[in-house]
């Protein structure tokens, strides 16, 4: 299902105006964060084979200045009633089944270091604008 994002056209304008020093020092604080996200995620992800923790990584996100951590994919889908469907059973141990109880992982995770990751983002994205402003 696409989403339609307000303000998207005004946010590319800006990014494409942004020095690209400003845009590496947020860059920066993305990934660390990111990186941090996706260790946490994979520390409270369960154990067994490891195909889940494997799964857990980050990727480039729709623009520049966007990363995207996330869990499951092709190789957690598993199929289901003699295939006549497919479920990730990355989100099963998430949010749970009728027969199975949730071990969430991926939340919790986000939840934990959410501030830190704002704090960071925060810090780089007004350092970057007071570099821009004072011509630097």
């Amino acid at each position: 299902m696409a989403r339609k994002v307000q303000g998207l056209d005004r946010l590319q304008k800006k990014l494409r105006r942004m020095p690209e020093q400003a845009k590496t020092d947020i860059r920066k604080a993305l990934n660390q964060s990111a990186d941090e996200m996706v260790d946490m995620a994979k520390s409270l992800a369960p154990r067994e084979d490891g195909t889940l923790q494997n799964s857990i990584q980050k990727e480039d996100g729709r623009h520049e200045l966007s990363i995207n951590v996330v869990a499951g994919g092709p190789e957690t889908t598993t199929s289901v009633d003699g295939g006549a469907y497919e479920y990730d059973y990355a989100l099963a141990q998430e949010f749970g089944t009728s027969k199975m109880k949730p071990t969430p992982f991926f939340f919790p995770a986000y939840r934990a270091i959410r501030k830190r990751i704002r704090g960071r983002v925060s810090r780089a994205t007004t350092k970057a604008a007071k570099q821009v402003a004072s011509g630097g």
